[in-house]
């Protein structure tokens, strides 16, 4: 019998919406290699927590065991998933592996932060691997709310793992990859050992709805309307922006993004490639 052990520590984000932090290790006990699944944070409800910005997991085990700690991989660009990042890379120091899009996005907050944004590494999607210690970890294209979401599929010597990430089951989602379920279906062909479903509203048996089926209604809306139009929506939901952008070109108007998470996450998108055919838009001023 083997005396080594594969574990699945959450240090945020089990059972609640936010702090994201997952650790997984195989080895020998309190020797294990590590590898640690998104950081992010949580914003306060103003009723219980007034006056605070920035709600963050308590890392402190893994502080600890630092030097196991192999690396960190973001699974998307959502702030409870990468917004923690930059405010502990430093207390442990690994390298950390994304997509592109969510690269983009972590090496911005490690720049302003003050740390060096190149250890923040772009990898491609599945069938690429990065190796790590005694994982072997792959980024799987999955559909969400926000560009290049991906599941984890990890492998170790006590077998495969998927770690879902966020998602939706989008087939036409406008920006981004479409859920693939052939693919899914694939990967999971050899065995897995354990599913780590991770996504808010996951227990709802009410089918989610296609971006796809938003633009008409959206492009109705806009045409019909005297004066300025104005939408507000979650900054990284590119899709939903990109679908209110082109509703107003459409309706011969002009486009205007308001506020720096809206640009920062067009500008990411755009430099990352997920987005190539964004309507001009005009300053604020």
């Amino acid at each position: 019998m083997s005396s080594e052990r594969l574990i699945y520590l959450p240090l945020g984000g089990a059972g609640e919406i936010g702090m994201n932090a997952y650790v997984y290790g195989y080895g020998k006990p309190g020797k294990e290699r590590l590898i640690l699944v998104d950081l992010g944070v949580t914003f306060p409800d103003m009723d219980s927590s007034p006056g605070v910005d920035l709600i963050l997991p308590d890392i402190s085990w893994l502080k600890d065991r630092k030097n196991q700690l192999e690396a960190i991989f973001i699974t998307h660009a959502h702030e409870d998933h990468v917004g923690a990042v930059a405010h502990f890379w430093q207390d442990l120091g690994a390298p950390v592996y994304a997509r592109a899009f969510t690269a983009n996005i972590a090496r911005r907050k490690m720049e302003e932060m003050g740390h060096p944004g190149r250890v923040v590494q772009t990898v491609s999607a599945w069938p690429a691997k990065t190796e790590a210690g005694p994982f072997s970890v792959g980024f799987l294209p999955i559909s969400h709310s926000i560009p290049e979401s991906s599941g984890l599929v990890l492998d170790c010597p006590e077998g495969r793992l998927i770690h879902t990430g966020d998602f939706k089951l989008d087939e036409t989602p406008i920006v981004g990859e479409a859920f693939d379920p052939v693919l899914w279906k694939e990967v999971s062909a050899p065995g897995v050992k354990a599913l780590i479903c991770d996504s808010t509203n996951v227990f709802s048996r009410h089918a989610g709805r296609s971006e796809v089926t938003v633009g008409p209604e959206i492009e109705k809306l806009v045409s019909e309307a005297k004066g300025m139009v104005v939408a507000t929506t979650f900054a990284s939901n590119v899709a939903r922006v990109k679908t209110l952008a082109l509703a107003g070109e459409k309706a011969g108007r002009s486009i205007c993004l308001l506020g720096r998470a809206m640009r920062r996450m067009v500008e990411a998108a755009v430099e990352s490639g997920v987005l190539d055919d964004f309507p001009t838009v005009i300053n604020s001023e």
